[in-house]
């Protein structure tokens, strides 16, 4: 039963009514009486490591946990940053992490170095750090891998874990992320005139793209880019085809750097 609810948990979490955390800026935080500094990386993971001294192992790395927060600059334009906790163990072999990102459709990778340091208040026989940064920002329904070292890196001594950013099935996420606003789009086909026309809903008051394309390693164009204004009351549009093909797709996206994109292929099947 407890499993269960555990499962329970993760789906309600994921695509239910769950609100992400806010925050104002993103940042860095780590324990009273120490100081951290990140710097991003271009460099991807290294994959060159240093035998780990006797007085270093995995466990020095303890319970990272991930979670997504929310940056709103004003109502329903938001950001999703991904947010990593986790406990340190330092000593005289290491002064900070290193934490990588690897986004596996893109294959994109980002890091970031984080160096440590005691601060005046600390405890001279404290070594146990708690770190929190929040500046990675990911996109809806991102599937990532997390990875941190130790800086310098030492062999067989990190934790990697595999996260999912709640998508726009997350009411929170769906209410707030323009990725998200473009919810509904219908169509109807004028066989006559060689026009679809496309009727986009659920906009509100935000500007989307809409193209028709052949589907084929990507989606090519065809025919002009349309824009609609989402002040306009009608958001319909009407589409000129040469041909009815199977691989034809109606696209739709919002007017945004990197929109995740609706499409619909209806004619798949010969219709």
């Amino acid at each position: 039963m407890k499993f269960i609810w555990q499962i329970f948990a993760i789906f309600y979490g994921t695509y239910g009514y769950q609100l992400i955390p806010r925050i104002k800026e993103c940042g860095i935080t780590c324990s009273q009486g120490f100081h951290c500094k990140y710097q991003f990386s271009t460099e991807v993971v290294s994959s060159f490591c240093r035998p780990a001294p006797a007085s270093l192992s995995p466990v020095n790395f303890k319970n990272m946990k991930l979670g997504t927060t929310m940056k709103c600059e004003d109502h329903r334009h938001c950001s999703l940053y991904l947010s990593l906790k986790a406990n340190l163990q330092l000593n005289e072999n290491t002064y900070g992490v290193r934490i990588c990102y690897f986004l596996m459709v893109t294959q994109k990778s980002k890091c970031v170095n984080v160096k440590i340091s005691r601060g005046e208040n600390a405890h001279p026989e404290g070594n146990k750090v708690k770190i929190q940064f929040n500046c990675f920002e990911v996109s809806v329904g991102q599937h990532l891998y997390i990875t941190m070292t130790t800086i310098p890196i030492y062999c067989g001594v990190k934790q990697t874990q595999e996260y999912y950013v709640e998508d726009c099935r997350n009411n929170d996420v769906g209410k707030n992320i323009p990725d998200c606003f473009v919810s509904k789009m219908a169509y109807n086909v004028d066989r006559t005139r060689k026009t679809i026309s496309v009727n986009i809903s659920d906009v509100q008051n935000i500007d989307c793209y809409v193209r028709l394309c052949h589907q084929r390693f990507v989606c090519e164009d065809v025919g002009p880019v349309t824009l609609i204004q989402g002040q306009d009351l009608m958001k319909s549009v009407s589409l000129q085809y040469t041909q009815l093909l199977p691989c034809l797709c109606i696209e739709v996206w919002p007017a945004i750097l990197d929109a995740r994109r609706m499409q619909l292929c209806p004619f798949k099947n010969g219709k």
